[in-house]
């Protein structure tokens, strides 16, 4: 299918195939292992899906033994694309999920073309890493997680050594990025840190957890990206500079916004509105619907607990409470940043909890007894705290 053809090129779908067929000489930056850095020669950008995102096992074996070089002639081969010349990305993702967003300005004109998903491998950046790479190929890092938790296909397959989660490739976002008019070397390098810039500002506004430590993430550990621009002919002009202050950087950072999240919601079911959760907000510290099951079941009688437990959906996405909640996250954030210092970090937790349990209530009136009823349990965990909040705000909703 074709989705877009311009005088510079063209852009197709195939089943589990995105190209980008070049009409005329791209300069292109890109982060493949093959074909990948910058080039004058390419004739082709790609991306596909290289295996399913959960539990493919066997394809994935196929792919890892067949290395990097390989499985890029073979890919390219199965694509009637010309390996030389083809800088190949790869994902679990779904090239019918891809997204294709564009922004103009005057004479400039940025097409981003984005596969992602964020929901087995989100990370923020210097999470501890679970690889270390050496001359034969990848292995486990001797700090950070297990390996086993985090190996992703990347691109190409997967590095050798790799091995996959239960939700590998769920978790890559591609971009490739096309801008209508020549660019400089170093205004290409400039324009890559903006399409990170904004596929990270993507997930900070979803408040995505990282999978990798308590924080918010900042992309996946697979991210891959090509970013190509037309080369100069005679009387054209190069652009020298994509930053934020000027037009191009602009239309870069708002094409990368819209396309990764729109991805999100095609291939994870990510959308704002769903965002808005006490879990959302505070699972990351702990206080995820597990934890709230069994608070409830240490702190109210049976029957009660049942009745949380069936009514839990309803509990979490109260807009008051996640409102409360998402307050809460925050100053964990910024205690943990140093941003509020330890002085004032005991008391403006406990203050929160007692908002999020007030709103779960459905009584900010009973925020001081709330508080004098959670002050005893300062010493818990913040997520348990959090659980304890939701479910003393719950009992004090029907006494």
């Amino acid at each position: 299918m074709l989705l877009e053809e311009t005088d510079h090129y063209a852009l197709h779908r195939q089943g589990r195939y995105l190209v980008v067929g070049f009409a005329r000489p791209h300069r292109v930056l890109g982060t493949c292992r093959v074909n990948g850095g910058m080039s004058e020669t390419l004739t082709h950008l790609a991306n596909h899906q290289s295996c399913e995102g959960v539990a493919h096992l066997a394809r994935y074996e196929t792919v890892l033994g067949l290395g990097a070089q390989d499985y890029h002639a073979r890919t390219c081969a199965e694509a009637g694309l010309p390996p030389e010349t083809t800088a190949l990305m790869g994902t679990a993702a779904n090239m019918q999920c891809a997204v294709v967003a564009r922004a103009d300005a005057e004479d400039l004109r940025v097409t981003v073309v984005a596969t992602a998903g964020v929901t087995g491998n989100a990370v923020r950046a210097g999470d501890p890493a679970a690889w270390h790479e050496e001359a034969d190929g990848s292995r486990p890092a001797r700090r950070g997680r297990s390996a086993e938790s985090s190996g992703q296909i990347g691109s190409e397959g997967p590095i050798a050594g790799d091995r996959p989660s239960d939700d590998s490739g769920s978790g890559t976002i591609v971009t490739l990025v096309l801008i209508n008019r020549p660019c400089t070397p170093a205004c290409l390098l400039r324009a890559a840190t903006m399409v990170t810039e904004a596929k990270s500002t993507a997930l900070l506004d979803l408040r995505m957890p990282s999978l990798q430590s308590p924080c918010l993430a900042t992309g996946t550990g697979t991210d891959q990206l090509a970013v190509a621009a037309p080369l100069a002919r005679e009387a054209e002009w190069e652009r020298h500079w994509a930053g934020g202050h000027n037009t191009l950087g602009e239309l870069l950072g708002r094409a990368t916004h819209d396309a990764v999240t729109r991805c999100l919601l095609l291939q994870n079911g990510i959308v704002p509105e769903l965002r808005r959760t006490i879990c959302a907000a505070l699972g990351r510290f702990g206080c995820d619907e597990a934890a709230l099951r069994v608070c409830a079941e240490s702190e109210l009688e049976a029957p009660d607990a049942a009745v949380f437990a069936a009514n839990l959906q309803a509990i979490i996405h109260d807009p008051h409470s996640a409102a409360a909640a998402y307050g809460l996250a925050e100053i964990l954030d910024l205690v943990r940043t140093g941003v509020l210092h330890a002085g004032v970090a005991r008391e403006a937790i406990l203050n929160q909890a007692a908002l999020l349990a007030a709103g779960v209530a459905v009584q900010p009136e009973r925020f001081v007894a709330l508080r004098a009823e959670l002050a005893p349990h300062q010493g818990l965990p913040d997520g348990r705290l959090a659980a304890l909040a939701v479910v003393r705000g719950f009992a004090r909703k029907w006494d």
